[in-house]
């Protein structure tokens, strides 16, 4: 099996993530936005029983495999690309910007990222239910690359359980579609995450951003179709040695200690009736 490791060295690695942590603590004053609230105040750290979270319009889902351990550090990953991804397009308008800016930030972590592409699909009569845009795009990640890793497959089950343990969750599939949706259309991810047998972490980013005519009104990936004027889809394939983590943990953690809340909206269980 074909191990996908970044070409950025770990001495890289530590540089990028301190200059980005930097540049964030200079602008601290002015843009700080620590929004408090009773779904926020659930625990940071995940547990088993939590194995699914909301960063924002972004769901992630960790598979059976995933260590407590190495479920926070791809949560770290994400949170922190989430982030500057954020900062660096705000508005949520720019979708391909702004996965360019979250793809970028994860290559600057340490990540391998392959097939970071993306693709539009306009037709003024195209109905979509938007799980099943989500599940063929992590088919199509997975079929790229399960020749060289095979175990990338179990991706599309874990994906498939996060958006099930949603659906599962009034309060969190309420706040979801609060937060995805917009004036312009909807915007969202869903990152499955899993862990080889190797140890390293690997997770599928996928990206929708639909703009056009309106829905019905229905929550997402329950009863929300679009009639779309224009699909963004962006996908990649993402994978992680977590022993490069070790060389930046304590400079992320603290930083992300202090912010982490202006992302993260609520965990749930992935698996929650299964």
């Amino acid at each position: 099996m074909e191990i996908l490791e970044s070409n950025v060295s770990v001495e890289q690695s530590v540089e990028l993530v301190s200059a980005r942590i930097n540049r964030r603590k200079a602008l601290a004053s002015t843009m700080r936005r620590m929004r408090r609230s009773a779904v926020q105040s659930l625990q940071d750290n995940p547990t088993k029983e939590m194995d699914a979270l909301m960063l924002g319009d972004a769901l992630v889902g960790y598979g059976q495999g995933m260590s407590l351990n190495n479920m926070a550090i791809m949560e770290n990953l994400m949170t922190m690309a989430i982030m500057e991804a954020n900062f660096e397009v705000p508005g949520g308008k720019n979708t391909r910007g702004w996965y360019d800016a979250f793809i970028r930030c994860l290559q600057d972590l340490g990540c391998f990222v392959a097939d970071d592409g993306y693709s539009r699909y306009s037709e003024s009569s195209l109905q979509v239910d938007m799980d099943l845009v989500i599940s063929d795009i992590v088919k199509g990640i997975v079929d790229g690359v399960k020749a060289s890793i095979p175990a990338a497959t179990v991706l599309g089950s874990v994906v498939n359980t996060t958006i099930d343990g949603l659906k599962q969750d009034k309060e969190t599939l309420n706040l979801f579609g609060t937060q995805a949706k917009a004036a312009d259309g909807a915007r969202l991810s869903v990152i499955p995450c899993e862990q080889l047998s190797n140890g390293i972490l690997i997770a599928s980013s996928s990206s929708v951003k639909q703009t056009g005519s309106s829905s019905n009104g229905g929550v997402l990936f329950v009863n929300w179709r679009a009639s779309a004027r224009e699909i963004f889809r962006g996908k990649s394939f993402v994978t992680f040695n977590p022993a490069r983590y070790e060389d930046y943990r304590q400079e992320i953690e603290e930083y992300l200690g202090v912010h982490r809340r202006e992302v993260l909206s609520k965990r749930f269980s992935r698996r929650k009736h299964a």
